[in-house]
Parts: C-alpha cells; sequence; structure tokens
C-alpha cells in the first residue's frame, strides 16, 4: 500500500466504525454522518502523527558512524 494511500485508509476506517456505531444508538443520520467525518479526521491526522513518530523512533535507533 503507497504511504500516501495510508492515513486516508485508516481516516475512512475510523469514520465508518463511527457511523457504524452512532446508528446502533439510533441518533439521526445526519448527525452520525458529522460524527464520522470528525473521527475520520482524527484517524488521518492521527495516522499522519504515528507514521512520523514511527519514522523518528527508526531514525533515533540506527547506529551512528563516528570518526
Amino acid at each position: 500500500m503507497p504511504k500516501k494511500l495510508k492515513p486516508f485508509i485508516e481516516g475512512l476506517a475510523v469514520g465508518c466504525v463511527f457511523i457504524s456505531i452512532t446508528m446502533l444508538f439510533q441518533i439521526p443520520l445526519y448527525m452520525s454522518f458529522i460524527i464520522g467525518a470528525l473521527a475520520a479526521l482524527g484517524g488521518y491526522r492521527n495516522s499522519i502523527k504515528m507514521d512520523k513518530e514511527k519514522e523518528a523512533k527508526k531514525t533515533q535507533n540506527q547506529p551512528k558512524d563516528i570518526e
């Protein structure tokens, strides 16, 4: 999966889960979509943040050449 596509897919998945959960509680449809959109945005931003932290940890753990 391309790196640029991963945050979109993770955000979409989080949004769909939140829409499903809110529909179980019989919340009006437009409110479910709003909650799902906000959750998707949060999932997208969290995915980007986690990828940056993962890269930072990876570069930190690599041995440095001392001359």
